[in-house]
């Protein structure tokens, strides 16, 4: 029996050994299988994450060449915007210079006419002072030609012509006040200045059927970027304009401009009696390619550069209107931006 018991003892152990072995190769086996799918899957998690990589880099590139393309389109559209007003401006100047030099050139033949015959006058009583020629021949060409008439008449003409000159002078001093568009700078600037050379600007087409009322206080010089701002008021007074004859036609059309000192702000309103706008319209007014004009009327950007502009100056846009009764822009402009930026800072 002890012999026995001591031979199943040694066939268990050698049962348990193998037992043993058996569960380490299993182990082992597991062990290896499982380093295998970890590296199969740190394969596939490298391989995804290039993919990854590949088409966030892919992506990038097509979001920044969308941008791009987005950033040339503004552009363009914000330069077809401004030729847009340039080609009224330059209609406007053309109209506007025509009208006094006109005047002018039709003004000069009769006063060559009335010098030479004042100087046919002049040469006669030289004549008669010298020769001793009958001065009743001199009295009968002063009747004939009309010397008083012609001599007031002269006047006339030089203060129709000096008036024609100045008129000329005002619009092209008006033009380049206005034409400060592509100027980087802030700089201090006039901002009364700016809206009566805008009103020149925009010339005797755009009073045609209305009314502009002026109300501008004295006010200080404000740091700003001024061709821009020129911008702003034609773009808001071309608006008016339309609204108003679009209401009115020909008879009834009014537009009132004044400016004044609100605490650090210089505050410009320009209201109209025009067609005025509903909520909806209102909501929407300052969105790119909005319009409520017709096809081939308008671009749809004149407000919204407006905002760009007005929010570049660190300042505020608001609007109150009714529909058949007309719109009110107020615009607030900071005399100084550096204290606006000190405040928000």
């Amino acid at each position: 029996m002890t012999i026995g018991s001591a031979t199943e003892v040694v066939l268990l152990s050698f049962g348990l050994a193998d037992k043993i072995n058996v569960l380490r190769r299993e182990k082992e086996l597991s062990q290896a299988e499982a380093l295998r799918t970890a590296k199969e899957k740190e394969q596939i998690i490298l391989e995804q994450n290039v993919t990854l990589e590949r088409k966030v880099t892919e992506r990038t590139l097509a979001l920044q060449e969308s941008t791009d393309h987005l950033k040339r389109t503004q552009s363009q559209l914000v330069s077809a915007e401004k030729m847009a007003s340039l080609g009224q401006l330059t209609a406007g100047i053309a109209h506007e210079i025509n009208n006094p030099l006109n005047f002018i050139s039709s003004n000069i033949p009769p006063l060559k006419r009335d010098l030479l015959d004042l100087k046919d006058v002049l040469l006669a009583y030289r004549k008669a002072s010298t020769d001793g020629t009958d001065m009743r021949i001199v009295h009968e060409m002063e009747e004939r030609i009309g010397v008083d008439f012609t001599i007031k008449e002269v006047h006339e003409i030089m203060d129709c012509i000096e008036e024609g000159a100045s008129r000329t002078s005002d619009i092209v001093r008006g033009l380049r006040t206005f034409s400060r568009l592509d100027e980087d700078d802030l700089k201090p600037a006039d901002v009364n200045e700016g809206i009566r050379s805008t009103l020149v600007v925009l010339g005797r087409q755009f009073h045609e059927g209305l009314e502009v009322h002026l109300d501008l206080h004295d006010l200080p010089l404000v740091e700003c970027y001024p061709g821009k701002l020129n911008q702003v008021f034609m773009n808001t007074l071309n608006n008016a304009a339309y609204a108003v004859k679009a209401q009115h036609g020909s008879l009834g059309g009014m537009i009132q401009i004044s400016t004044r000192m609100d605490g650090e702000f210089v505050q410009v309103t320009i209201s109209d009696n025009g067609t005025g706008m509903d909520q909806r319209t209102q909501d929407r007014l300052f969105e790119p390619f909005f319009t409520t004009k017709g096809v081939g009327e308008g671009t749809g950007l004149g407000l919204s550069i407006v905002q760009g502009i007005i929010e570049k100056h660190s300042g505020q846009i608001s609007l109150q209107s009714e529909v058949g009764k007309g719109t009110i822009f107020t615009f607030k402009l900071p005399i100084r931006q550096n204290v606006v930026m000190a405040k928000r800072a």
